[in-house]
C-alpha cells in the first residue's frame, strides 16, 4: 500500500470535523465522530480538527496565508495519520512514552488554556476529553523516542557537508549593521490637534537642546522620556534597520558614535536619538556558524529519515474510513484505501 494521501476522503473529513470545531451542545457522540482507522487504531474528528488549528496558527504566526478548508482538511489528517504510524511502530519496538515529558507537556497546555478546568470545557464542547488529549501527547512523546532512539544516532554531518552548506547558503551567516542608541520620546497621538502636536514638539525640541548643551542623555531620557525604556536611561540596545519605523533607523544609522539626532516624527511621536556605537555588517566564517550549519543539516537529514520510515510503514498500514464517503456526497465511491 502507498504512503495515504487521504483526499478521497477529504469531503467526509471535512464535514465531520467542522461539526467538532463548532459545537457548542450537541452530545459528544454526534461532534466526535470516528472518521478514520489506521491499523487498529481509531481516529475522531476532534484529532483531526485540533491539527487543523495547530496549522493554521503557525501559518498565521509565519504572516502566510492558510490553504481552503479542504486542503487544511488534508494537511491535518496526514499529519494525525502520520503521527498515529509512528508511535505505533514505537509502541511495537518496546518503547514506553515517558511520564515526565507527558505531565510537562499537559501542563504546559493547561497553563496555555487558562487553567485545568477551561481546558476541559475546550476539549469537551468538541467532544473530545482530557482523558484523549493524554492520549494524544502520549502518542507525541513516543514519536519523539522513536526518532531519538532509532533515527538520531544514526545521523552523520561531515565536515565537507558543514563546509559546502556554508559556502552555497552566504545570506544566512551575515550579520547586517547594527546601531545601539538611546532615545527620548515625547508620544503624541498622529491624530492629534495642532495644538497638541506643537507642544510635543517644543517639548522634544527643548529635550535635544538640553543635550546638546551637555546634561547626561541617558538622565534626560529617565526624566522626559515617555517610553518604557526610559528607566533604562532610553537604552534600546542593538537593532538593524528593518527593525525601527524608517524615519528613526534613517535617523539612528546617520549618526556616528556619541552624535544626537534632530528631532525624528514616527507614529510614536517625536524622538531624540543618540548613537551609542555602530557594528557594522559582518560575514560569519565557517567556525563560527559550524555548530548552526550542522544542527540545520541534522534536522534536515532527520526529517528525511521520518519521511522514510513513514513510507516504509505506510506500504503494509490498512487505512480504512469509517464514514462511508457516499453519507457527505450522495455518490459512493466504493471501499476504500486511501491513495
Amino acid at each position: 500500500m502507498k504512503r495515504p494521501s487521504l483526499h478521497t476522503f477529504a469531503l467526509t473529513i471535512l464535514l465531520a470535523t467542522a461539526g467538532a470545531a463548532g459545537a457548542q451542545e450537541t452530545p459528544a457522540t454526534d461532534i466526535n465522530p470516528p472518521v478514520l482507522k489506521v491499523n487498529d487504531e481509531i481516529i475522531y474528528a476532534a484529532e483531526v480538527s485540533m491539527v487543523m488549528g495547530n496549522i493554521a496558527g503557525q501559518l498565521a504566526a509565519q504572516n502566510r496565508d492558510a490553504p481552503d478548508q479542504q486542503q487544511l482538511v488534508q494537511m491535518a489528517t496526514q499529519r494525525v495519520v502520520e503521527q498515529k504510524l509512528l508511535s505505533q511502530e514505537a509502541t511495537r519496538l518496546g518503547y514506553k512514552p515517558n511520564d515526565l515529558r507527558v505531565a510537562e507537556m499537559m501542563a504546559g497546555i493547561e497553563q496555555q488554556s487558562g487553567g485545568r478546568e477551561k481546558l476541559e470545557q475546550s476539549l469537551s464542547v468538541r467532544g473530545s476529553s482530557y482523558d484523549r488529549l493524554v492520549v494524544t501527547v502520549k502518542e507525541m512523546d513516543l514519536t519523539r523516542t522513536l526518532v531519538e532512539k532509532q533515527i538520531t544516532p544514526g545521523i552523520t554531518v561531515t565536515a565537507e557537508e558543514i563546509a559546502a552548506f556554508h559556502n552555497e547558503n552566504p545570506g544566512m551567516f551575515s550579520t547586517p549593521e547594527q546601531v545601539h542608541a538611546r532615545h527620548i520620546l515625547i508620544t503624541v497621538d498622529q491624530n492629534a490637534d495642532a495644538d497638541t502636536i506643537i507642544a510635543a514638539r517644543a517639548s522634544a525640541d527643548s529635550a535635544r537642546e538640553r543635550a546638546l548643551a551637555g546634561e547626561d542623555f541617558a538622565e534626560l531620557a529617565r526624566e522626559l522620556s515617555q517610553d518604557p525604556s526610559a528607566p533604562e536611561g532610553g537604552d534600546l540596545g542593538f537593532f538593524t534597520y528593518q527593525q525601527m519605523p524608517p524615519a528613526f533607523a534613517d535617523a539612528a544609522f546617520a549618526l556616528q558614535p556619541g552624535g544626537i539626532s534632530e528631532v525624528v516624527r514616527t507614529s510614536y511621536g517625536f524622538h531624540v536619538i543618540k548613537v551609542e556605537e555602530k557594528k557594522p555588517a559582518a560575514e560569519s566564517t565557517l567556525d563560527e556558524s559550524s555548530a548552526r550549519i550542522r544542527q540545520l543539516l541534522t534536522q534536515k537529514k532527520t526529517g528525511e529519515q521520518v519521511q522514510e520510515l513513514l513510507r516504509s510503514l505506510a506500504e503494509t498500514a490498512v487505512i480504512l474510513p469509517l464514514v462511508a464517503p457516499d453519507d457527505a456526497t450522495g455518490s459512493p465511491e466504493g471501499g476504500a484505501t486511501p491513495g
